[in-house]
């Protein structure tokens, strides 16, 4: 657990403690600070991927000579010390940078030993390797084959008098997908009736679906009053029977299907929630990628392409082996890599490797030979750096209902239709001739002025706003922005979008931050993953801001009573002495 670090002299203590060898990472940090609290439980998290690391946890406002005496500026800020010696440092809340850093300067007693974090993960993997003794079982393939119509199938597969297995694998494939197996997004009653999705409760599994390998057991009520059991069996000879599911119903089903038709196979897990399989086809010399619930072949990027996944791990687990294939199934290798987080590459490659000896310990010399052969030509085949694509046109996923298919997040490209437009500021070509972009807002006109260019509305320029009005009281004379009546809490952003320009120097110049009977208003000022918070005098410069999304945000909380949306005031300005004044004022030069 990282060490909240309250004084100076607390620091100093785990420094000398730390030695020479540990790596020291100071988290500096503010309560205001959005990516503050973003990062905050992976940096926690991260404390117990890295036992062997001191971490600590610094309150910039609780710890100002600490912030100073390390020249911290934004928030957050990592700092690595090792032997008392600053080795590296890291502005803002890029979790892939992070442990990307902490493992480059990490010193561990065993580097392939997994941390508790690790090993619960792993055990994803070794779950899923434990299917394929239940698909090289004779008495189960027996039984797969007595359902499958083996020798229609083949002969519908000759070319040039002979079996060809690519076709072979295709006409099984769709086969299984619109005669045999049936999708099954909630289960049908008895009466007739298929049950809502709305009614769904998890259920307790009975002797009997244990005895199938059920763990779980959904449960509907349909209309006519009955409760709908939909035991999710991990056995695939019970699937045989059912042949209904989801996804994992449906590669665990086919899996066998495919093995019981002589076919070398490879149960594929993606972390990200979805099964399919893999198929050794000697005409092509190479695994090719079977997914049976899509009915589709040799169409590896259809997840990142098609289903818009971004996948991180998967792992493929034959009768002998178990191999990492990510990279067949992805699309830019350097994003997956930043994405790959949960375990460290040697651990996890130590992990496969034993595995892998493990489950060849009973192979023939012949098979291990072979098996090296293939990994061989694999690893050649997945090796590739700049990002890829094919000429497919890979669509969102076809199985599985839209409600189920959204919260997944695999329906494929989507866009959504906020209530307001969502307005990013862009500099022009006028203003960049200038080098040189004006915004400023007069909170009684309720106006903007960018250049000589006026808009209406507070609304107008604003990237987002959740629960703000403008306030005018005529009795006080007074205009502001606030929170609206009987709401907690209220944020506003203005964006402004510096990508692929070259700024010197942002100024922002902000009037009327104003709180009463314990009301909170915090201004930020974030660049990518960099923050800064806006002084209580309202100025902030910020030096060589990066080519970036630049956001400007505001946050209100807090106050008393039933007016307690009031006690929270953003340019706040008198509406007598005020007309021509601005309360908000953004400056950006350009080099």
């Amino acid at each position: 657990m990282p060490v909240e670090i309250r004084a100076f002299a607390d620091l100093q203590r785990i420094i000398a403690d730390a030695g020479a060898s540990k790596l020291l990472i100071c988290d500096f940090y503010a309560d205001w600070c959005g990516p503050c609290r973003m990062i905050a439980p992976l940096f926690e998290q991260l404390s117990q991927q890295f036992p062997d690391a001191v971490f600590c946890k610094i309150n910039v406002d609780n710890c100002r000579d600490v912030m100073t005496f390390y020249r911290v500026r934004a928030m957050p800020t990592f700092v690595f010390l090792k032997n008392n010696v600053e080795v590296e440092r890291m502005e803002g809340a890029n979790p892939q940078r992070l442990q990307q850093i902490i493992s480059t300067h990490y010193t561990a007693d065993n580097p392939n030993a997994a941390t508790e974090l690790e090993r619960n993960f792993l055990r994803l993997f070794e779950s899923a390797s434990n299917k394929m003794q239940i698909y090289k079982d004779e008495v189960n393939q027996t039984l797969a084959l007595s359902l499958i119509p083996n020798e229609r199938l083949r002969a519908d597969s000759m070319i040039d008098e002979k079996v060809n297995l690519f076709h072979l694998l295709k006409n099984l494939t769709e086969w299984f997908k619109v005669e045999f197996f049936s999708w099954t997004d909630t289960p049908k009653c008895e009466c007739g009736e298929v049950t809502s999705r709305n009614t769904y409760k998890e259920g307790t599994p009975t002797a009997e679906e244990s005895s199938y390998g059920a763990d779980r057991v959904e449960v509907y009520t349909c209309k006519c009053g009955k409760d709908v059991r939909f035991p999710r069996y991990n056995d695939p000879t019970k699937l045989l029977e059912t042949r209904n599911g989801r996804c994992g119903e449906w590669a665990n089903c086919f899996t066998l299907c495919a093995a019981a038709m002589g076919f070398d196979v490879r149960y594929i897990y993606d972390v990200t929630d979805h099964v399919w399989c893999e198929v050794w086809v000697p005409e092509l010399d190479r695994w090719v990628h079977v997914d049976p619930c899509e009915n589709l072949i040799d169409s590896p990027l259809v997840y990142e392409l098609g289903w818009k996944k971004s996948l991180s791990y998967v792992a493929a687990f034959g009768f002998d082996h178990a191999y990492d294939v990510t990279w067949r199934y992805i699309s830019d290798a350097r994003k997956t890599k930043k994405r790959r987080t949960a375990v460290r590459e040697t651990v996890l490659q130590n992990f496969l490797t034993k595995l892998s000896n493990r489950m060849s310990k009973d192979a023939t010399q012949q098979r291990k030979d072979e098996l090296s052969q293939r990994r061989l030509r694999e690893l050649i085949e997945l090796l590739h750096i700049a990002p890829r694509t094919d000429s497919k046109n890979y669509g969102g996923r076809i199985s599985g209902d839209e409600r189920w298919k959204k919260e997944r997040g695999e329906g494929g490209s989507c866009t959504t239709s906020p209530k307001r437009k969502q307005i990013v500021i862009r500099p022009n070509d006028q203003e960049m001739s200038k080098k040189k972009f004006t915004l400023s807002y007069n909170v009684v006109k309720d106006a903007y002025l960018r250049g000589e260019t006026a808009s209406k509305g507070f609304h107008s320029m604003v990237f987002k706003s959740k629960d703000i009005q403008l306030k005018k009281e005529f009795d006080w004379k007074k205009a502001y922005l606030c929170r609206k009546e009987g709401k907690d809490e209220g944020e506003i952003c203005w964006t402004v979008d510096l990508t692929g320009l070259k700024a010197k120097r942002a100024f922002l110049k902000v009037d009327g931050m104003a709180t009463f009977e314990g009301g909170k208003l915090t201004m930020t000022v974030c660049a990518d993953d960099v923050c800064m918070r806006v002084p209580a005098s309202g100025e902030l410069i910020f030096d060589d801001p990066p080519s970036t999304m630049l956001q400007i945000k505001a946050h209100l909380s807090g106050g008393r009573g039933e007016n307690a949306f009031q006690h929270t005031q953003l340019f706040r300005a008198s509406l007598v002495e005020a007309t021509e004044t601005s309360q908000m004022q953004i400056e950006i030069d350009f080099e």
